[in-house]
C-alpha cells in the first residue's frame, strides 16, 4: 500500500506506531542497525526484475520489517536492556522463515 492510499486514520495510526517504535528503541537502548543482521526474518525476501530495466542482473529485492512485532518485544524489556537482550527476546518469539521452510520439507 502506498502512502497516498491511506486514510487519515491510518496515517495517524502509523505515525503513532512509529513514534512508539522510536521511544521504545531509545528506552531499551537498542541499536537497530546492529540488531538487524541478527534478527530473524519472518518472510523470505521477494525479488523482482527492476521496472523499466532490461538487464538480467538488475532486480528489486523487498524485505519485510515487522514493526509491530519489534515494538511488542521492546515493550516487554526493561529500560536499558540493550541490543543483545532485544535480539534474544525477538528471535525467541519470531521464528525465522528459513527454519520454518526447513521443518516443512
Amino acid at each position: 500500500m502506498h502512502d497516498d492510499q491511506l486514510s487519515p486514520d491510518q496515517r495517524r495510526d502509523i505515525a503513532a506506531l512509529v513514534a512508539d517504535f522510536e521511544r521504545q528503541l531509545a528506552r531499551v537502548g537498542v541499536d537497530l542497525g546492529a540488531a538487524g543482521s541478527e534478527m530473524n526474518e519472518l518472510e523470505a525476501p521477494k525479488r523482482e526484475p527492476a521496472e523499466g530495466d532490461d538487464l538480467e542482473e538488475s532486480f528489486t529485492e523487498t524485505f519485510t520489517v515487522d514493526v509491530s512485532g519489534i515494538v511488542d518485544t521492546l515493550r516487554q524489556l526493561p529500560d536499558g536492556a540493550g541490543t543483545a537482550a532485544f535480539i534474544a527476546a525477538y528471535n525467541r518469539t519470531h521464528p525465522d522463515w528459513r527454519e520454518r521452510a526447513a521443518s516443512e520439507s
